[in-house]
Formats: structure tokens, sequence, C-alpha cells
């Protein structure tokens, strides 16, 4: 068991690795097949035509022929550019905002389905639920606010299904989730001790954290040619621990010193109903709706020996994510996959700030299948995902440098997404 749990564990290490920007709404991250891509996720909980379908739905697992594999990566390619300044009690302070703090990554998926007996399947899937960088200059005007955030998750969620009757099956599973979370900043010296020459201090927050959560997935077939999927997938609560350290530059008399940090943060949970419905042997559309509970992810408060508590003010909300899509089977080798999709933020204006500058968003989706063999095949998808309007800061009270209080940051974001996916899969 102990040696399972270790290369359980060295699994989700490498998945957490290989990833990086992956920003859905918030910071959740849906992309976990070409497929899904090219459809904006609709049919994820109800379709049961792929592997992906142990992570979107365990339960579509009993509605799967034999072994079924699936290896693959979305590339995600983001811009994110703020336009604005921040200013002190003297004036606008000098900043460089040319830089894109979107940064060019990859988010890998695999996914595995086996028989245990006649009515049972089993089924793992490693993912990236929750992934977010966002990598500013060091000079940009925001510094004193933040440098850079990188929050990233790996899950590793084993489940079985079982098929209650041939139009019903019920699936559970537990996920076993990592959590990375790096935060940096720069501190204004100059400001605090009035030495306008005086070199900024700073600080990086580096903690990590291994936690539990659950899963259940119902897939129901009430006729031919419908399927109807609802499924739940729990809140993670994680207590992390690391290190707080600040650079060589801060100075002693602020009485700030590096050490061990601890804070809790709560990954949401969520719901999703889904419905398939095919016109025919070669066409079908599905939609998907989901709720997210993004209320747990009020505030972080960083606890470190010796400092005082550092205290991050998010107030999210919950949201809601819905998308339409439809698949095409051309003939027995070419599939083709389109979507369209809105998804709404939990982040609200008053407390939006820079390390996820999100706004809500308008997807869109296409995509392809091809098969090698009866065997063997490849999905390939791109999205595009362009917001609704303009994310300020002007309104949000992490504007604010929270040392002295004294340093405004004023501006808008432009943002968009692009993601590339490829998903490779075979049968035994």
């Amino acid at each position: 068991m102990k040696r399972i749990s270790k290369s359980l564990m060295l699994a989700g290490s490498a998945m957490l690795a290989m990833s990086g920007d992956a920003m859905a709404s918030g910071f959740m991250v849906r992309e976990n097949s070409a497929e899904s891509l090219a459809t904006v996720f609709a049919g994820n909980a109800s379709r049961a035509d792929e592997a992906s379908t142990v992570f979107n739905n365990p339960a579509g697992m009993s509605f799967l022929s034999g072994t079924q594999i699936q290896l693959g990566a979305v590339a995600v390619f983001p811009s994110i550019h703020f336009t604005g300044n921040a200013t002190d009690p003297y004036g606008p302070i000098p900043g460089d905002n040319s830089r894109n703090a979107g940064q060019i990554a990859t988010v890998p998926h695999a996914y595995a389905v086996f028989d245990i007996a006649p009515r049972l399947k089993a089924g793992i899937a490693l993912t990236v639920p929750f992934g977010n960088t966002v990598d500013y200059s060091e000079d940009w005007s925001g510094r004193y606010v933040n440098i850079k955030t990188a929050a990233l998750t790996a899950d590793i969620n084993p489940n079985i299904s079982y098929r209650v009757t041939n139009r019903l099956a019920i699936a559970a599973g537990v996920s076993l989730q990592y959590l990375k979370l790096d935060l940096s900043s720069r501190i204004p010296q100059f400001l605090i001790f009035g030495n306008p020459s005086m070199a900024d201090g700073g600080y990086l927050l580096r903690i990590h954290s291994w936690d539990w959560g659950y899963n259940l997935g119902l897939l129901a077939e009430p006729w031919d040619g419908t399927r109807l999927g609802l499924t739940y997938r729990s809140g993670v609560d994680h207590s992390a621990k690391g290190t707080l350290t600040f650079n060589s530059d801060t100075s002693p008399f602020l009485g700030l010193s590096s050490g061990p940090a601890t804070t809790n943060l709560s990954m949401p949970a969520s719901i999703t109903g889904s419905i398939t419905q095919a016109f025919g042997p070669r066409f079908s559309l599905s939609s998907d709706v989901q709720f997210t509970q993004w209320h747990t992810f009020k505030q972080i408060t960083v606890m470190s020996p010796g400092n005082p508590a550092f205290v991050f003010n998010e107030d999210y909300r919950d949201s809601w994510m819905v998308s339409v899509g439809g698949v095409y089977h051309f003939n027995d080798m070419w599939t083709f996959r389109a979507g369209v999709g809105f998804d709404e933020t939990p982040v609200v204006d008053a407390f939006r700030d820079t390390g996820v500058p999100d706004k809500d968003r308008y997807m869109v989706g296409v995509g392809f299948g091809y098969q090698f063999t009866p065997a063997m095949g490849i999905d390939v998808g791109y999205a595009h995902y362009f917001a609704a309007g303009h994310a300020t800061m002007n309104e949000s009270v992490n504007r604010i440098e929270p040392i002295t209080n004294a340093i405004f940051l004023n501006g808008r974001y432009n943002n968009h997404l692009d993601y590339f996916g490829v998903t490779l899969r075979g049968s035994l």
C-alpha cells in the first residue's frame, strides 16, 4: 500500500511539473481532452464515448467496451495585458506594462478504464483540475501589489462504476490532490523610510499540500439515443505548508523574517448536469450546465512566525458554465466536432486581484478525430475564449498596496486565451 501511494504521488507531481497557465473561470481547468476542448465541454458528463469520462462522469465507464486508454495534452496560449498605472502620494510610479503576463504552457491528461466484472468497471484519471500562472515583469507598475501568482494542482482520481441495469450506471471515486502555490511581490521601502533611492524589499511565498476529495456520478439512457448525466465533485480543503522568504534588500527595521509559513485554501465543489441526444447514427447534440461553489474561496491568511498575518481577500461568488456542442461521424475514420459556451467568472469587481484578473467569457471550439485502426485514434481540438468586457482594478480593494496602504493601482485588462489539444486513444 505504501509503495502504491508513493507511486501515485510521484505521478501527480510529474503531471504538475508539466503544467502551467490554464486559466478558465477563476482558475478551474476543464480542458482535459481534445474532444472536450472542441465541444467546449458539451456532453462531458453524458456522451461517454471516451476514457476521459473517468474524470468528467465516471458512470460513463459502464458504457465503454473493454479496456480504454487516453494520453494527451492541451497547450495554452494566454494573452493578459494590463493598461494603467500605480500612484503613490507623490504621483505616478514609473513602470513597464508592455509584457504579456500570460505564459505559454502545457496541461497534460491521462486516463484508463478496465473491466473488473460483467457489470463493474474501474478507471483512473490523472488531470490538472485547477491552475493559473500570471507573471508580470519585475518593473511593472503593479509590482508592489503583485509580481507573480502561480496556483497549480495535480489530481489522481481512481473510480469504480456499476451498471445497475442496461440503461443506468452509478459511480464513485476519490481524488488525491496536490496543490502548489507561489506568490511574490515588492515592498516599497522608498515610501516607508522616506528615501527615494532605497532599494525595494520583496517576498516569495511557496507552499504546497496533499489532500483528499471525492466524486459521484450517474448516467442514464432512458431510451435509445438519449443519455442523461449527473455528477458531483467535492471540494478539497488544503492545509498548506511551506516557506516565506524575504529578499536580501528587505530592511531588518521592518521586523520581517524568513521562515516557515502555513495557510488554508479550499478548492470548490461542483455539480454538472448533462444531456446528449443522437439524431441518427452519425450526428448528436449535447449540452452541459455546471455550477461551481466558489463561495468557499473567500480569504487566504498566511501565517509565518515572527511576522504579521498576510491576508489576501478574494470573496469569490458561485458561478455557472453552460455549453452546447455537436459531434458528426462523417465515416468510420473521420469525426468532426464543434461547440460554444458561456463561462461566468466567480471574481467580483470589488475584490478582483492581479493574480486572477478574470471576467465572464465566451467560448468557441472546433476539432476532429481520426481513427487509424479500429483500436487506435487521435483527437485534435482548438478553442478560443474571449472576455465579455474589460476586467478593471479600479473598484477592487486589492488594487491597494497592503503594507503602506498608500499605493493604488488603477487600470484595465485586455484578455483572451487560445487552446490547442491533442489526445491519443486506444482500446484493447
